[in-house]
């Protein structure tokens, strides 16, 4: 790779909807971070857990506008699949937290962009 040449950025996005709060996005990030499938990632450093600065905020929201971003740092696995584990890890995520709390954090997944937008 050249000097200026962009490196494309594979990942998933995380948005929670405006009932969400701080604390559960921080949440969140705990149980993937902690995810059977995403687990082995995190702890050898292939994969990043962030939260970030919504980049969809609407004005008016009520939650934070925060987001979490997960980037995958290699060859180790498919957005697709990534996509996949962090879909079933969200639901199962927002089932208990519906079950506990109430209310809908109404998650909102997609894969980033190349750029990792």
């Amino acid at each position: 790779m050249t000097e200026g040449e962009r490196v494309a950025v594979l990942g998933v996005r995380v948005r929670l909807g405006a009932g969400a709060t701080m604390d559960d996005v921080r949440a969140l990030k705990t149980w993937l971070e902690r995810e059977e499938s995403l687990e082995e990632l995190v702890s050898t450093g292939q994969l990043t857990i962030e939260e970030q600065a919504g980049t969809e905020g609407a004005d008016g929201r009520l939650g934070p506008d925060l987001e979490l971003v997960l980037k995958v740092l290699g060859d180790v696995v498919t957005v697709a699949a990534l996509t996949e584990y962090t879909a079933r890890a969200v639901k199962t995520w927002a089932n208990n937290r519906r079950r506990l709390q109430g209310g809908d954090p109404d998650p909102q997944i997609r894969s980033l962009d190349p750029d990792g937008e």
